[in-house]
């Protein structure tokens, strides 16, 4: 069964640069243009995503208060989160760290380096999963 990604991102160029590499990578990937449209998709979706990536700087709702909101929900405080920005500043990367965020790329990025960073934090959920059980 394909892996789900749910990918928040405003850019549209990006957004489909970025779908196009994880569906390649045999995921199943969910977009939305910012945050307030991945809550809907959230609610909506029975299935819940393995791991979200989001962009910080998004119009209506941005990644930081996104995250504010999914992490205060026990359904959905458990998915991993990474965040994709072009806030490349150690203060930008150290604040997503107090707030929780569980990794963060800055952009531009390879995809490489996005692939592995996804395969870490799927696998570092999966052994989690499977201690707690």
């Amino acid at each position: 069964m394909k892996r789900v990604i749910l990918v928040v991102e405003d850019n549209p160029d990006v957004l489909f640069n970025i779908q196009i590499t994880l569906e390649a990578n045999n995921f199943k990937v969910t977009t939305a243009i910012n945050g307030k449209e991945a809550i809907k998709i959230l609610i909506e979706n029975q299935t819940l995503p393995d791991l979200i990536i989001s962009d910080i700087m998004m119009p209506e709702m941005d990644g930081h208060e996104f995250y504010q909101v999914i992490s205060n929900d026990p359904k959905w405080k458990e998915i991993p989160l990474l965040f994709l920005s072009a806030l490349a500043t150690p203060d930008d990367i150290r604040f997503a760290r107090i707030l929780g965020i569980d990794d963060y790329i800055t952009k531009p990025f390879k995809e490489e380096v996005l692939l592995e960073m996804i395969g870490k934090k799927l696998t570092e959920t999966q052994v989690k999963g499977n201690q707690s059980n």
